[in-house]
């Protein structure tokens, strides 16, 4: 049985180590704030032009474009999904649609994949003014 201490110990620790990751959500969260939804939809995005994608959480990616664009899909199904993944797709098509399966990739892991997931609609944001 554990001792108290030990208990105490743990969940010290615990709290300790969740702290960063506590913190990079609250960051994701503020880099979603600075915008607001469009209502304006895409069911698919050129390759060529996606600059960046982020997974934000269990249910958001944030992809940036070339152009300033921000667009915003969150899957309906997705249960791999983490910010600590990366996505893989197959691009010879030249566009990232809501057709398109992703891959889960976690590059430190030895198995590599973590999964697969269909994307949902691209939401097109508008970033917010600043104040």
């Amino acid at each position: 049985m554990m001792s108290f201490r030990l208990v105490k110990l743990l969940a010290a620790a615990g709290i300790v180590l969740s702290a960063p990751a506590l913190a990079a959500d609250r960051q994701d969260a503020e880099i979603l704030a600075g915008f607001a939804r469009t209502g304006e939809y895409e069911n698919c995005l050129r390759v060529q032009q996606i600059e960046s994608s982020r997974i934000l959480n269990r249910h958001q990616i944030l992809f940036e474009m070339k152009g300033s664009k921000t667009y915003l899909s969150e899957p309906d199904s997705c249960p791999g999904l983490s910010k600590s993944l990366a996505l893989a797709y197959d691009a010879t098509t030249g566009e990232l649609c809501t057709t398109t399966i992703v891959h889960l990739i976690d590059a430190g892991s030895a198995a590599g994949g973590r999964g697969t997931c269909a994307l949902s609609k691209f939401q097109r944001l508008s970033k917010k003014p600043p104040g």
